[in-house]
């Protein structure tokens, strides 16, 4: 048994050093220059007739501020207002929020710009199924559609501006951009230093090795031919991982634009491990449907790529079972091989935070805790891999954001 737990503790482990060679190559070839398309405002602004944007904002008991930030949001982009239409998605059972939208509605109507609330009748079915309903709709009035959640702040005034210039100038079907998860509290700057090394080292490193784009579902945007050929977003747990899936399987290019979106982290450990749980069952999701559905239509190496990227949780176990076979070997005896990488794995999570600290010049004293954060992450995956039926787990509880805080900066800004 004990050389069972030994052989499966070894490869995992080895697997996270197939993970961490993209990452360090993306550190020593700067790869976020890279991979993050940076388009100047005045380009973005080049003569081109504006398409209509279908901004779909699909709430589910969300409070009163959170909507405010994005109506805000919205407001404040410097795309011709009246280009813009607004749909909120709402639930038959969400009173409150319905209350909140429509104290708040004032803010896109003073604007001029249009919006229109509209109401799930069907029942909860997560949020890809109300989008898909809302898109169904209203797809002939648009060409492009962007999806916001409550609480986003764009923080770049001309980000549909650049989203419309990739889709309609370039033909990139599918736009992704940096959403960066704050809050004030432990668990967001914990969040927040996630993300920093997640679009600045890890996600560059693995498109460069495996030309997977793997975007986020905040500032999502999308053209409407392409929503149309696939038959709208997936209904899965982590739809926007899966979309990747289906833009390589179509041949459809997708672009990661250089804009940050801030979002609220989650506030409680509950609502974190919600959502971690949500995302790596998710995009283990997207594994067995690579090999299983999808294996006809993506082929050769693009299908052994996709593989990989979508078992990077199980990369993820790596910092717990070090934690654990280090500890194990005060006790027992470990294969001196085991130990070996064990160690080589531990020290280098504990080296982690010094590169944030010099080269992104990120000196929050909370770094010192991102390493028992990624072991507790380890656990996660592992109950995650529990195979007993889980309901869709959304992020219940999100912090406020506040980007003056001492700890968050507005990374990929020269000007910062």
């Amino acid at each position: 048994m004990l050389h069972f737990i030994w052989g499966i503790s070894t490869s995992i482990i080895m697997f996270s050093f197939i993970y961490g060679i993209p990452s360090l190559y993306s550190i020593l070839q700067d790869l976020k220059r890279v991979v993050w398309i940076n388009i100047n405002s005045s380009n973005s602004k080049k003569p081109f007739d504006p398409p209509t944007i279908l901004v779909i904002l699909p709430f589910y008991r969300e409070d009163k501020a959170s909507i405010e930030e994005t109506f805000i949001s919205i407001v404040k982009q410097r795309y011709p207002h009246e280009k813009i239409y607004v749909l909120i998605v709402l639930e038959n059972n969400d009173e409150q929020t319905y209350r909140y939208v429509l104290d708040l509605s004032g803010i896109l109507l003073n604007a001029g710009i249009a919006s229109k609330v509209i109401i799930n009748q069907s029942g909860r079915r997560g949020k890809a199924y109300a989008i898909n309903r809302a898109i169904e709709l209203f797809k002939e009035m648009t060409d492009i559609v962007v999806i916001l959640d409550a609480g986003d702040r764009v923080v770049d005034d001309t980000y549909l501006h650049k989203v419309a210039y990739l889709i309609s100038n370039h033909g990139y079907s599918i736009v992704g951009t940096k959403v960066y998860r704050v809050s004030s509290n432990i668990i967001g700057r914990l969040s927040y230093i996630d993300t920093l090394l997640w679009y600045n080292v890890g996600l560059p490193g693995l498109i460069k090795f495996m030309k997977v784009p793997l975007v986020s579902g905040e500032g999502l945007a999308f053209s409407r031919r392409f929503l149309e050929e696939i038959g709208g977003l997936p209904e899965v747990l982590a739809e926007d991982a899966y979309l990747t899936i289906l833009a390589i399987s179509t041949n459809r290019n997708v672009a990661l634009l250089d804009s940050i979106i801030f979002e609220g982290a989650p506030s409680t450990i509950t609502s974190y491990v919600k959502q971690r749980m949500r995302w790596y069952r998710g995009t283990l999701q997207c594994f067995k449907d690579v090999i299983t559905k999808h294996k006809h239509q993506v082929e050769g190496r693009a299908l052994i790529a996709l593989a990989i990227t979508y078992l990077q949780p199980v990369a993820l176990m790596a910092p717990f079972i070090s934690t654990m076979v280090i500890f194990s070997s005060i006790f027992i005896d470990v294969p001196y091989f085991t130990l070996l990488i064990a160690k080589i794995e531990f020290i280098s999570i504990i080296l982690a935070p010094l590169y944030v600290v010099l080269n992104m010049k990120h000196l929050d004293p909370i770094l010192f805790l991102a390493p028992i954060n990624w072991i507790f992450q380890g656990m996660i995956v592992l109950a995650t891999l529990i195979p007993v039926e889980i309901p869709w787990l959304r992020t219940s509880s999100r912090a406020k954001i506040n980007i003056s805080d001492t700890y968050v900066r507005i990374w990929g800004d020269e000007s910062t």
